[in-house]
This record gives C-alpha cells, structure tokens and sequence, in this order.
C-alpha cells in the first residue's frame, strides 16, 4: 500500500502560518504540522488545534536556525550560538557543536512542546534540515530513540543512518513542492512517484499576513501552496492513485 504523510512545516510562525496549516488539514490533505514552539504564536496555535483539528498529528519542528534565541539559557548552549541566536541557516552552523549543547536545547524544546500540548510531540523534524549536522544527527537520533518517536529522514542516507539507531522514520522523502515547484502539476508528478510504503511530503502553507510578510522571504508562495493543498480534486487523485493519507501515528 501507498501511504502519504503531508507534513505542514512551520506551524506556530505567525498567526497566519496557523490558519492555512489548519485550514490546509480541514479542507485539504494536510495529514501532520511540526511546530516552532520558539515563536510567538506557537502557543495559540496548539491550543487551537486541540481545539479545532484533534485528527492533525502534531510534532516539533526542532530549531537551531532562523537568527532568534534558544529555549535554553544562552551561556548553556554556547556552541550552537553566534552572539546569543541561533545563525540564520544551516550552513552558517559551526562545523563542530558541543553534543550536550545540542541534547539540552532538544530537551528544552520538547518540554515546552509538551507543555503547550499536554503530551508530547507525535513524531520530530529540525528547521532547514538542520538535524543532517554531522554533530547534531546522533543527538538527534538518540532523543527520538530513547522517546520511541518517529523522525523526518529528509535523505536517503539520513533514512538509512537513523534506522541504524533503531529510529522509525518514513521510507521516502519529497521535498520539491516548494518555491518554484509549488505547482498543480508538480504536485500529480510528485504523486505520481510515489511507492509502497510511507512516503512523505513537506509543505508550507499558511496566510500571508503581516508579521509573515515583514520576517520571511517565503510568505506568498504558502497561500498557493495552500490553495494547492485544498483543491477537492486532489482527494480524487489521491484514491486514483490507490495512495491512503497517513500520519507518523501510523509508524
């Protein structure tokens, strides 16, 4: 069987990036939303979910990018910090980072996930794949492992290396309905590649709003993403397909 786990990215980021992530599980095929419990409006967005969506899997978009503070006392996670934030990408992460560093503010950031959520996150992935950091993956790993939670393996080898450390991840990874590839017909061909077993499928939908706008260079493009996401046609397709929505629940 072809299952599909469509995982909304970013949720918690604006109000905005909230609404089209529910609105994008409600009346589309958003199956699961990790969350930046960092970001001003993650906790009203939890609360909303439990609210409104109980069906959407909610786990942590784990962050050690983006330019904002850690969840941890700076002088705690040095390594991970440039001035006391976190760099702005991935690749302005220093080559070597202290394991502890990376362990405690993993910690930190679940713990305020379960504390927005009452539970724990349902499954983890880290902002601008951050996670693949030669010395943030094992730490990773082992967090997951020791919580029994699923992971995003975003590469084939990064699928291979954490099933090595007996972490449940999906089979394949599709990263491409993003930017220039957030289109109708990229997404049939997606679809069209998929194969037995668990595949998923990153997006980032949300509403455009202000605070989005003003700290964002991808604000635009998740209102098409999510017009996209919702087209009642897809379900069609879907079933067409012989494809069955999941969430990494099903894991």
């Amino acid at each position: 069987m072809k299952r599909l786990i469509v995982n909304a990215d970013d949720f918690g980021r604006t109000p905005g990036v909230n609404a089209g992530v529910l609105e994008a599980h409600l009346s589309g095929i958003v199956t699961s939303a990790t969350v930046m419990v960092l970001e001003p409006a993650a906790e009203a967005g939890v609360s909303e979910a439990s609210r409104r969506a109980r069906g959407l899997s909610l786990g942590l978009h784990f962050v050690l990018t983006g330019g904002g503070a850690p969840a941890s006392p700076a002088e705690r996670v040095a390594s991970l910090l440039v001035g006391g934030r976190f760099p702005r990408d991935a690749q302005s992460l220093p080559s070597e980072i202290d394991p502890d560093d990376v362990s405690r503010e993993l910690d930190a950031q679940i713990a305020l996930f379960t504390k927005m959520a009452g539970r724990p996150p349902s499954h983890l992935d880290s902002h601008h794949h951050s996670a693949l950091h030669a010395s943030v993956q094992p730490v990773f790993a082992e967090a997951a492992r020791r919580r029994g939670l699923p992971v995003r393996a975003s590469s084939a080898a990064a699928r291979d290396a954490l099933r090595a450390w007996d972490v449940t991840t999906p089979d394949r990874f599709f990263d491409g309905f993003y930017g220039a590839g957030a289109t109708a017909e990229n997404l049939q061909a997606i679809l069209a590649e998929l194969s037995e077993g668990t595949n998923e499928l990153m997006c980032h939908p949300g509403r455009a709003d202000e605070d989005l706008v003003s700290s964002s260079t991808y604000a635009l493009e998740r209102e098409r993403e999510l017009a996209i996401l919702c087209d009642p046609r897809l379900r069609r397709e879907l079933a067409e397909e012989n494809i069955r929505l999941a969430t990494f629940g099903d894991l």
